[in-house]
């Protein structure tokens, strides 16, 4: 598996996995980056306040806005999705289909840990039933919450490290049959859920309970008699509990117009035994511990007979897609900068404008990717954050990359545009020779579902447009 710096999902995560890797890595490129600008041609130069520089400032520079631009449409690499950690507050379950981008699926992983490390030793334990709770997480709910859906909920056949690291595209070990399952399901997310208890607890009184928005899943009450089963040594570390019960795997089995999103931090999440102990009532709960359980979404990628299959790895110049959860980017390459070799950049601002036609026929019911990122794909296959989103993430530096959706004046029409700054980027790739190729992708592709179609750079009316404000160097 290639794992280049194009496995991060977002500047953030990436930042977070150096510092703690070493935490010097980051502090040496930031302290070497800001020595490699003071000792530069001073602080005035063009190439390095290219962000904040206007036309009105530009003295003795020139404008060039003709460019060769083509794109292509790629399946991005898997990104990392645990390290120890999760590197993610999206947890999805569902499935999601359209005609332009095809099918995507979010799978869960997860694994659980006693609350209380205890084992009931009553000499007569009767199973009343075994419940997974997951508490709705309203905010990253995607799709239309009225249609049915069947949910799957599988076991994880053999131990997962939890210090391992582990990647959207993991195929991790699952049981053939099914521990529970839920069918013809509406999700509802923003509602309180109602239950009706009679004085022994039974769901058939009259006491009624409101509880947290949450899915609730009945599992075989095979499985709690398997747990109330283990012994001293088999709870008393989270390991040994780990070792004999792997964890459970959550996935959509039917109905393909929602992905629901859970919350693994409430208290409303947790596998919950419900029993008898010598003719007491007893619960067992067993929680997603953040921190300490492995908790792994899985994505994956269908696009066959989608409006967008046949344009898959194709150049062309009519249109950018990007996806969220490790789906699809676009490749970006500029060619015909001859003119600005051996100049200062000032300033390079790259704009393109959505194409809002995709929004409508999707029904809001999917969101536009709310900002972008670049990476600069080199000779060698890696694809690095290009320097200009580095630096804006990392240091204080007044740097704005830019590349978050917004309404911008466009031709006179109000559209929504994505514009980055990559001043720095063509500065270094200029040195190299007069093209470059960029990789455009969602911000994140983690945790955030979304699809956003753009205009290529052979719209007529609204194309992909860069813009370069340059300085030529003067003959000493």
């Amino acid at each position: 598996m290639r794992r280049s710096l194009g496995i991060f999902n977002s500047l953030e995560n990436y930042t977070f996995y150096m510092f703690r890797k070493n935490p010097l890595i980051l502090l040496l490129v930031s302290l070497a980056f800001i020595l490699a600008v003071s000792s530069g041609p001073g602080c005035n130069d063009p190439s390095f306040v290219g962000s904040d520089l206007v036309e009105g400032d530009a003295i003795d520079s020139e404008i060039m806005r003709d460019f060769d631009m083509r794109t292509r449409l790629v399946k991005t690499d898997s990104v990392l999705v645990y390290d120890q950690i999760a590197f993610t507050n999206g947890f999805h379950v569902g499935r999601y289909h359209n005609e332009k981008f095809g099918t995507v699926q979010s799978d869960l992983a997860l694994q659980f840990l006693l609350e209380t490390p205890s084992v009931d030793t009553a000499a007569n334990i009767q199973i009343d039933s075994v419940v997974l709770s997951l508490r709705y997480n309203e905010n990253l709910f995607y799709g239309d919450s009225s249609q049915p859906v069947n949910i799957d909920v599988l076991r994880l056949t053999e131990l997962i490290p939890r210090d391992g690291r582990y990647y959207s595209n993991e195929m991790f070990p699952v049981s053939m049959e099914a521990v529970g399952s839920i069918q013809n399901h509406i999700h509802k997310p923003n509602t309180p859920l109602t239950r009706i208890l009679d004085g022994d607890g039974e769901e058939n009184g009259a006491d009624t309970v409101l509880l947290n928005p949450q899915l609730r899943i009945n599992l075989n009450e095979s499985l709690g008699v398997e747990l109330l089963s283990f012994d001293t040594l088999a709870v008393q570390s989270d390991s040994a509990f780990l070792a004999n019960f792997g964890g459970l795997y959550l996935q959509q089995t039917m109905g393909d117009r929602s992905i629901a999103a859970f919350d693994l931090n409430s208290v409303s999440t947790a596998l919950t035994v419900y029993y008898q102990a010598d003719g007491q009532e007893s619960i067992k709960r067993y929680l997603p511990i953040q921190d300490l359980t492995l908790r792994a979404p899985i994505y994956t990628h269908d696009y066959q007979g989608s409006n967008l299959e046949n344009s898959i790895g194709q150049w062309q110049d009519s249109m950018v897609a990007v996806q969220g959860l490790s789906g699809l980017g676009t490749q970006l390459e500029i060619s015909g900068m001859e003119e600005l070799q051996g100049t200062l950049i000032n300033n390079a601002r790259l704009r393109m404008v959505l194409d809002d036609r995709f929004s409508e026929e999707n029904n809001a019911l999917f969101p536009e990717i709310q900002a972008l990122a670049m990476r600069s794909v080199e000779e060698d296959g890696s694809i690095p954050f290009i320097t200009d989103l580095i630096v804006e993430q990392q240091t204080n530096i007044s740097i704005n990359f830019g590349g978050r959706l917004i309404q911008d004046e466009v031709a006179g029409d109000t559209v929504s545009v994505y514009e980055m700054n990559i001043t720095t980027h063509l500065q270094e790739a200029l040195k190299n020779g007069s093209k470059t190729t960029l990789l455009v992708t969602p911000r994140s592709r983690l945790g955030l579902p979304g699809n956003s179609m753009i205009y290529g750079p052979g719209h007529p009316d609204y194309p992909v447009e860069l813009k370069v404000i340059f300085t030529k160097e003067q003959d000493q």
